[in-house]
């Protein structure tokens, strides 16, 4: 009696064994499987970002410059610097940014939906990822927003062949000399400066997390 009941407790403690190992091994796997979409994340997240900070750059610099043409008008109107009405017409058609930044979301999108980005617990890199995403491309996204809002609100001169003609150019000067223009101007010029400092913000977060993310993939190589 007591061996029936010695082996049929060994053959059932063996059994219970061989089907935690086996969850484990399963466990061990999904986890494995789960891990390597997450460095496959971090891939295609890593090669958004690096394409995305040229892009930035590039924006940065025509706000840079669009940004100068503006306090160079402003300087004209306040007589800091003498008054050509064909150079000023120039200032002006190049002192507006017309692109605004929009980031590459894909990637990290789909690696929050799927839950893998966080499926290990939020660590630094995941916290340094979504600070791109959360707040930097959104704050960019409605900072161009408003800055080519602010843009519509400046009384249009009239641009072309016809801005040399004398009733055009007439228009333009009554148009110049307003203090509606001047305040419209100066105020573009602070949207200007924000959306500037905030794309520099974002460049650097970017260009950290890129380094991160390389480091990342070099190490699990």
């Amino acid at each position: 009696m007591n061996k029936l009941f010695t082996r049929g407790w060994i053959e059932f403690l063996a059994v219970f064994l061989g089907l935690a190992l086996s969850f484990n091994i399963e466990e061990w796997r999904e986890e494995r499987q789960i891990r390597d979409k997450l460095f496959g994340d971090y891939q295609s997240i890593q090669l958004d970002i690096e394409n995305d900070i040229p892009y930035l750059k590039r924006i940065i610099s025509e706000h840079e410059e669009a940004s100068k043409n503006s306090k160079q008008s402003i300087k004209i109107l306040d007589g800091d610097i003498s008054f050509n009405y064909k150079k000023f017409m120039i200032i002006r058609k190049n002192a507006h940014g017309s692109n605004s930044f929009f980031g590459i979301k894909s990637a990290y999108e789909a690696s929050v939906s799927s839950g893998r980005l966080t499926y290990f617990g939020t660590d630094s890199l995941s916290n340094q990822i979504g600070k791109i995403y959360n707040h930097h491309y959104d704050r960019l996204k409605l900072n161009g927003e408003l800055i080519d809002e602010n843009w519509g609100k400046i009384e249009k001169l009239i641009y072309g062949k016809k801005e040399s003609e004398p009733a055009i150019k007439e228009q333009n000067l009554i148009i110049i000399k307003s203090h509606k223009f001047y305040t419209s101007v100066t105020n573009h010029i602070s949207f200007q400066n924000a959306y500037i400092r905030r794309s520099k913000r974002a460049l650097k977060q970017m260009e950290k997390v890129n380094l991160l993310l390389l480091n990342k993939l070099k190490n699990n190589q």
